[in-house]
């Protein structure tokens, strides 16, 4: 599957399946060894079942068979009385129904039956009610769809009860897609349809957001209008898009006219991108990728900044605010699904590192005023678990993903646990509580904590499917694989040379795959902030190499010191010092030749950016090098010194017009090496931390400009800002920086560039660098008391 020939030139369905499969494939690979004891995990998963025990327990008792919990009064939602937010209630025992399948990962079998029978005799939908027509859908729909395939493989005696229910309830809702364009009104009366003077406008979220439970009920009943009338809603809005494949957050369903201009990611659109996907996967439709692809391209281009998606003006693509919503980061769990793992690690870390402001994440948070804005409740939302979940797929065993489930675990238990449940926080900025439990705290946010923290044998058993057959709606209720939806269009049945149209690069005349420099988004924040190009984790190193059709491998970095004037003598080589480069989070493609030099090797991970503590150079410094290093460097014979005119200058060229796509100044594009340093002597900086301008060392009678002008300077870490350091060696007219990390930090070579024109932090910073360990920062300090040194850095 990793090579482009093979399978993904057969006949369209091998195809279709090929593609299918690389979205997932990513999360089932166990590339790393468990790094987390597992009496932790244990520990852990068993601290998440009992909070399971204390949630579901309590509105079993103090509210069942109201639709809610009311946690800190200790009793049910019985009418209502918050406006939108009551807009699912229907005295239809809500909360029981959201949360019956994961009564099954919960091991709570004997639960699941008595809930099982309950349904069947005594909920009931022919109601005179007005209810959201969205939020009864993913809630009781999913949740009867989902508990009658759990019910069908642990209850014998089980009969079908749900499915009855679901397709009554279908039947119900597909009432509201009675309009001119298809798509459906927000509300629904249960009994008589659509009301008298409802209101016409329906955000994105709500009109594209059926695929998999009409979808599933399709599939379950055999009725293909079901899907049909889900997925002639969903192409009714796309077709409606902009020439940026943006589209606004609410539309009016009689004349199909967008009603406002904001494009996000997050409320109002967020679980249409993600149904685009799933649906993909779930019933191989191919129309579904071919949307997410354009989607996700405009997304990545216009929305993302940093490690957020920010909403933007449809029209313009440009930000509108910097506000977020939890819900935007859904966006990370695409990422993972997709297969750019590095991308929703990258995007979790940032969301992470908001959360960790208030242990909690608001409703709104103002990324320019680095503060929650009025709305700075927190309804125990899943989607950040929901992205670290998937990444406990992607990267199993990684101790750090591990940590963040479990600090956002304590952190619930510690501040919302109360004798009756679990309360939202009102005000994270105060812990002030809110009479609030949510049902999806229970059927979402307990189980990707649990799925994301529990043992691997533990989570395989939870579910009667295969995790890698099965798609969690944006509810969090489980479906397993199915085919294509009965009635349903088959593209390939129209065409057969639909999915060469969808996919090029699987054609049998296509060229070999090739990447370009930057993705997407880097063509737009490359002029926005100083991108830093970090290597996270050993399991991130190993995800990026990784190859596809539709990603590449990443590039090797090595920087090389060597005395002036002697490259390479007897058994004495210069200092080699290795590691990968990936920028923000995307992997960096290595160049045509020497992808064609790697193309046969397994690259040696465990070579990759390892500490060098020899007290010479050469030796086992050299023994470290990895294989593929060794094929780069194999054009550097003995004696021979790399040459700026054989190794040319990569660096970003941004003299243009704002917007358009940066090119490498460089005209040879197929070069097996490139240069991110130019060749440059090496010193020392004047104060070694460059926290206060540079000065000229003591006993040196040269000028500040003959001594760092030109030159690549070594500074330490810490005392002040890293731009402020960089700043420094700029004015005294440095080339570069090989910045020293701080002792027992991270050991691996980090590759750091600041383009110029740049807005934002370093927005001034010209100069590039690179920091290595303290290991190796020593030996290069003491190389440099025997006599001059050169360098580079190159990939």
């Amino acid at each position: 599957l990793f090579s482009r020939p093979g399978p993904l030139r057969g006949h369209g369905p091998q195809k279709e399946n090929a593609m299918r499969l690389l979205c997932w494939l990513s999360l089932f690979c166990h590339v790393v060894a468990e790094t987390v004891p597992r009496h932790e995990r244990v520990a852990a998963a068993q601290k998440v079942q009992d909070m399971y025990r204390h949630a579901f327990d309590s509105y079993m008792m103090h509210a069942f068979p109201a639709d809610e919990l009311r946690p800190l009064t200790c009793d049910g939602r019985l009418k209502r009385e918050r406006g939108d937010l009551d807009s699912m209630l229907g005295n239809y025992s809500m909360t029981l129904i959201d949360a019956l399948d994961s009564l099954i990962i919960f091991k709570r079998k004997a639960a699941f039956k008595v809930a099982v029978s309950y349904i069947q005799d005594s909920v009931h939908f022919d109601k005179d009610i007005e209810v959201s027509t969205f939020e009864v859908n993913i809630r009781i729909l999913g949740g009867l769809l989902s508990g009658h395939q759990h019910a069908v493989k642990v209850l014998p005696k089980y009969k079908g009860g749900l499915l009855n229910k679901a397709v009554d309830l279908g039947e119900r809702l597909l009432r509201a897609f009675d309009t001119p364009t298809g798509m459906p009104r927000c509300r629904v009366n249960l009994r008589s349809g659509i009301p008298k003077g409802s209101s016409t406008t329906v955000t994105i979220a709500e009109a594209g957001s059926f695929l998999l439970e009409f979808g599933m009920l399709s599939v379950l009943s055999g009725q293909s209008r079901f899907y049909n009338a889900a997925k002639r809603s969903l192409l009714a809005f796309w077709s409606r898009r902009n020439a940026l494949d943006l589209v606004g957050t609410s539309i009016d369903v009689n004349s199909g006219n967008f009603v406002d201009q904001q494009s996000t990611t997050g409320p109002g659109q967020d679980s249409f991108f993600e149904y685009l996907l799933k649906g993909y996967i779930l019933f191989k439709d191919l129309e579904l990728l071919d949307i997410f692809l354009s989607a996700y391209a405009a997304v990545e281009q216009h929305h993302s900044f940093e490690g957020f998606t920010y909403t933007v003006d449809m029209n313009k693509g440009l930000m509108m605010n910097t506000h977020l919503s939890p819900l935007a980061c859904v966006w990370a769990s695409l990422q993972v699904l997709i297969g750019d793992v590095a991308s929703g690690l990258r995007s979790v870390l940032y969301w992470y590192s908001l959360w960790k402001k208030h242990d909690a994440l608001p409703e709104v948070f103002d990324t320019r005023a680095e503060s929650p804005t009025q709305a700075r409740d927190s309804p125990l939302r899943p989607e950040l678990i929901e992205a670290i979940f998937y990444l406990s797929l992607a990267l199993p065993g990684d101790a750090m993903v591990f940590e963040m489930a479990k600090s956002i675990a304590t952190a619930i238990d510690e501040q919302s646990r109360v004798s009756c449940g679990f309360a939202s926080v009102a005000d994270v900025t105060t812990k002030r509580l809110d009479n609030r439990m949510d049902s999806f705290f229970l059927s979402e946010t307990l189980v990707y904590l649990y799925l994301a923290m529990a043992p691997a044998d533990e989570v395989a058993s939870a579910i009667p499917w295969s995790m890698g057959a099965s798609i969690f709606t944006t509810e969090g209720h489980i479906f397993p694989l199915q085919g294509r939806p009965p009635g349903s269009d088959d593209p390939l049945a129209t065409s057969h040379r639909h999915s060469e149209v969808l996919f090029p690069s699987a054609a049998l005349t296509a060229p070999m795959p090739t990447c370009e420099a930057l993705s997407p988004f880097e063509r737009v924040a490359v002029q926005q902030r100083c991108r830093t190009k970090y290597l996270l984790t050993p399991s991130y190193q190993l995800q990026m190499i990784a190859e596809t059709t539709r990603r590449c491998r990443p590039q090797i970095v090595t920087l090389l010191v060597w005395l002036d004037g002697i490259f390479q003598q007897s058994a004495t080589g210069p200092m080699r010092i290795f590691g990968l480069a990936s920028s923000l989070g995307r992997p960096v493609p290595a160049l045509p030749m020497l992808h064609w030099q790697m193309k046969d090797k397994e690259v040696d991970t465990k070579g990759i950016a390892k500490p060098i503590q020899d007290a010479d150079f050469g030796g086992a410094a050299a023994a470290n090098m990895t294989g593929t290093c060794q094929d780069a460097l194999a054009g550097l014979g003995s004696g021979e010194r790399p040459l700026p005119q054989s190794l040319s200058l990569l660096r970003l060229d941004l003299e243009q017009s704002p917007g358009r796509m940066p090119f490498f100044s460089s005209t040879q594009r197929l070069e097996p090496l490139r240069q991110l340093f130019a060749t440059r002597s090496v010193t020392v900086a004047d104060p070694l931390n460059a926290c206060s301008d540079l000065q000229v060392p003591l006993k040196q009678k040269q000028t500040l400009e003959d001594t760092y002008a030109g030159r690549l300077i070594v500074i330490s870490r810490g005392g002040c800002l890293f731009v402020q350091k960089l700043m420094r060696a700029q004015q005294a007219g440095a080339a570069g920086v090989i910045m020293m990390n701080s002792e027992n930090y991270d050991q691996r070579l980090q590759v750091m560039t600041c383009p110029n024109q740049e807005r934002g932090g370093g927005s001034e910073v010209r100069i590039p660098a690179a920091m290595i360990s303290w290991n190796d920062g020593q030996l290069l300090l003491r190389q440099l008391q025997k006599g001059s040194l050169v360098a580079t850095l190159f990939t």
